[in-house]
């Protein structure tokens, strides 16, 4: 089965269990299913822009990782090859058997690992915003974000806008949109969030290292992003695999720089993002072979 069976579709929000937890998902659109894997700390609110978008012409599938949003929160280790685990978990328990996969930022890391993993499982895959290894400062980075949270909280107000500046392009900042964006991060830091899971999160992207899985991926892949990304840069240093490393490393991928757009291009530049990933999945159809299957 292809896609979410039809009793799942239209816009049906619901809880599920995955290896043990209770994870929050929703369906909207009818088509090829497009699994949606948001980053750290913002949950399924990622692609509140994308999905009435892409939605029209795909299935897509958002949900809350676990220990975020309406899933699940238990008490446990967090790490970027659990995440991806539960995505495939996910796909099991809703009785898709292969979807596109659309991930940004601490999601598109977990779309690495589960491309890698459960290359089976995926028709194609984005990996948008994202690295396969920090560098020292793309690690420190996290490392902050930490240290806010112990002092501050997940909901703090300084957390909220250093996000902002690191997410969100100069132009869109000066934007009435960008200018509330701060107050719509530190509400989705707040809501979505519990301290030790968001610091969980941190810690695995600082220590992560999925240089391997990126050469394991045997679908069409594209790596998507911002000219002015600073929190997961194209160049992550020489002791770092940032977006430009993963490109030049994938088995069957491509580019797309999307000019004027920070760590966050599914909101500051909607349309380009979505025009891009639409037209990546529509060039890949699910029953199509991959570049790298045999064909008969």
């Amino acid at each position: 089965m292809a896609s979410v069976d039809s009793g799942k579709r239209g816009n049906v929000a619901d809880r599920i269990d995955v290896n043990g937890a209770q994870l929050w998902y929703e369906v909207t659109g009818q088509g090829e299913p497009v699994l949606q894997i948001g980053g750290a700390g913002f949950a399924h609110f990622n692609f509140a822009p994308a999905t009435p978008i892409l939605s029209r012409d795909f299935q897509c599938i958002d949900y809350d990782q676990r220990g975020y949003g309406q899933s699940e929160k238990p008490e446990q280790r967090y790490d970027i090859e659990g995440w991806a685990d539960d995505a495939a978990g996910l796909l099991d328990a809703l009785g898709v058997d292969k979807a596109h996969i659309h991930g940004t930022s601490m999601g598109g890391m977990v779309a690495i690992a589960l491309a890698g993993k459960h290359p089976e499982r995926c028709q194609s895959v984005v990996i948008n915003c994202a690295a396969a290894k920090l560098g020292l400062s793309g690690q420190l980075v996290f490392k902050n974000w930490i240290d806010i949270i112990k002092f501050d909280g997940v909901g703090s107000r300084t957390l909220a806008e250093l996000i902002s500046w690191q997410c969100l392009s100069r132009a869109y900042m000066e934007t009435d949109a960008g200018r509330e964006g701060i107050d719509v991060i530190q509400q989705i830091l707040r809501d979505a969030n519990e301290p030790h899971v968001m610091i969980a999160a941190c810690e695995a992207m600082i220590e992560m290292d999925l240089r391997d899985w990126v050469g394991k991926i045997t679908s069409p892949a594209l790596v998507l992003g911002g000219d002015e990304d600073l929190m997961t840069p194209w160049d992550q240093g020489p002791a770092g695999a940032g977006q430009q490393w993963i490109a030049d490393h994938l088995p069957n991928g491509e580019t797309h720089v999307i000019k004027g757009s920070n760590h966050s291009t599914v909101f500051d530049n909607t349309d380009e993002h979505c025009r891009t990933v639409a037209d990546f999945f529509s060039r890949h159809p699910i029953g199509a072979p991959s570049a790298l299957s045999p064909t008969v």
